[in-house]
């Protein structure tokens, strides 16, 4: 068998001769959950070392640590593993992005033509918010912001829009993470006084700001998108640059049709409620 774990070494090696970037633990371990599929939903150490042709001894420490994460879950059947939740956890976020994204897109675009700026969407991703879409009319600073792009969700517009709507455990748990991230250190403070505010504003007004919180020239504001069960499963913003908007401009002249774009995505993903 561990002659099988070579030749597949030596197979990713050609795929990927010249590729120092690429991570061959991680192809290794992604290939454990390629390897199962609706025909075969439940599978031994032996079976998948025959699909991945890698080693049992492989096969078996890469098991565990999936197990461990709670990709792989052991199965009914002696010695046999499944998919665990996780895996479809993830499937349906990427689902749901793609839904989200298709069904946001032709609005968005509407947005930035009839404001003539950039316009992003973005989703709830662990503690950070994810970039899924984004219009951009022009640079407004040198920021290296892109589809796939991460930020923290205390200082940004989007991201305080989507951790306000979510539920008092969550946030509770959400201060307990910004306790390891140095620079949320104002908003955590007097058990999160300053962010719970802001949240809370962000609730009464169904929209958020930011105000060169994030980077000095930058200013945003950006409205929830709900979902069919009632839940805001994305969030819009505006970005614009603090010499051309004042903070009122920003409320007075952009406030309105970003709140109409939300809520025509939101009607179109079937949200029935008059919440927003």
């Amino acid at each position: 068998m561990e002659h099988h774990f070579v030749v597949r070494k030596k197979r990713m090696s050609a795929l990927h001769p010249k590729d120092r970037s690429f991570i061959s633990a991680l192809s290794r371990g992604l290939s454990i959950l390629e390897a199962f599929s609706p025909s075969s939903p439940r599978l031994g150490i032996t079976e998948i070392a025959t699909k991945t042709k890698l080693s049992k001894s492989t096969v078996f420490r890469l098991i565990h640590t999936l197990c461990t994460l709670g990709y792989i879950i052991p199965s009914a059947e002696e010695k046999k593993f499944t998919m665990g939740p996780k895996v479809l956890d993830l499937g349906f976020a990427a689902l749901s992005s793609l839904e989200l994204r298709e069904v946001a897109q032709p609005y968005l675009q509407q947005l930035s033509q009839r404001t003539k700026e950039t316009v992003n969407l973005a989703i709830l991703e662990g503690w950070k918010l994810i970039y899924i879409e984004r219009i951009k009319t022009h640079q407004i600073l040198n920021i290296n912001l892109h589809v796939g792009s991460s930020l923290e969700l205390f200082n940004t517009a989007m991201g305080r829009v989507l951790a306000a709507f979510q539920g008092q455990d969550w946030i509770n748990r959400y201060l307990q993470y910004l306790e390891n991230v140095p620079e949320a250190l104002p908003y955590r403070e007097n058990k999160g006084k300053k962010l719970l505010l802001i949240l809370g504003e962000v609730r009464k007004n169904s929209y958020a700001l930011n105000n060169e919180e994030l980077t000095p020239g930058l200013r945003s504001i950006a409205s929830p998108i709900w979902d069919r069960e009632g839940r805001v499963g994305g969030a819009v913003n505006i970005a614009v640059s603090s010499g051309l908007y004042s903070l009122q401009r920003l409320k007075r002249e952009l406030a309105l049709p970003l709140q109409e774009t939300t809520r025509a995505i939101s009607r179109a993903l079937g949200f029935k409620n008059g919440r927003t």
